[in-house]
């Protein structure tokens, strides 16, 4: 089994104890994240209810920031081409400034989404591939809908064994950018308190997220992946 996968975009939500954030430390936060190569910055706006760290768009779809709300930080990276490992950097970075300049005293809630895109080996249309070896539709099946089917997936929410701790909600679909391309999006959501002692680790949800789809979503769409009888 070899699918190279091509991730697209990583999002972080860590939601914390409502805070009022004092505009000087957001400000300082922000310097401290300029001045670090790994969680860099350039530009810094205030917002009603916190404030927003980010990059310049660098092409179209792309998005790289940092968001500081009362209840919550959000970290963005998509369409930029970061790995997952300086991914893991920098959110453990942000999450331990924010520790040293925010008022959070800790994380209660995170929600992590990684969204990746792989090639079928077998199939040059990933719509084909869901219709004809995952769910086992044929044509005509559409018919009555009378519409154009643009995308065509999948999507499961699944548990682990303690419901109320650890869930993914996983879509599996085609692409509509790119026919050849099988795109994957997986949520994970976790409700294990993180303490503010132990932010540098923060990142360690988001590893299980993203090695949920190596480890397990691909071997799930590897036995579909045969050659077609036709």
């Amino acid at each position: 089994m070899n699918y190279p996968m091509r991730s697209i975009a990583f999002i972080s939500e860590m939601i914390h104890p409502p805070v009022n954030h004092d505009p000087v430390k957001l400000q300082k936060l922000h310097s401290a994240a300029f001045e670090d190569q790994e969680c860099q910055y350039q530009n810094f706006q205030m917002l009603p209810a916190g404030a927003q760290m980010s990059n310049p768009q660098k092409k179209r779809f792309t998005v790289s920031s940092c968001t500081m709300l009362n209840d919550r930080i959000q970290v963005r990276e998509e369409m930029t081409g970061i790995s997952r490992e300086d991914y893991e950097v920098r959110l453990n970075k942000l999450a331990q400034l924010s520790a040293d300049h925010l008022n959070i005293p800790a994380i209660m809630v995170q929600q992590f989404v990684v969204r990746a895109l792989i090639n079928p080996r077998h199939y040059s249309d990933s719509k084909e591939f869901i219709s004809s070896a995952v769910i086992n539709m044929e044509p005509d099946n559409f018919t009555s809908l009378d519409m154009n089917t643009e995308i065509l997936g999948i999507r499961m929410a699944l548990s682990g064994q303690d419901r109320q701790q650890n869930s993914f909600n996983l879509r599996i679909e085609s692409y509509s950018q790119d026919p050849r391309s099988l795109f994957i999006e997986n949520i994970g959501s976790y409700r294990q308190m993180v303490d503010i002692k132990n932010m540098a680790d923060v990142s360690a949800n988001f590893t299980r997220t993203y090695s949920f789809i190596e480890n397990n979503v691909l071997p799930f769409i590897n036995q579909f992946d045969e050659p077609s009888e036709n």
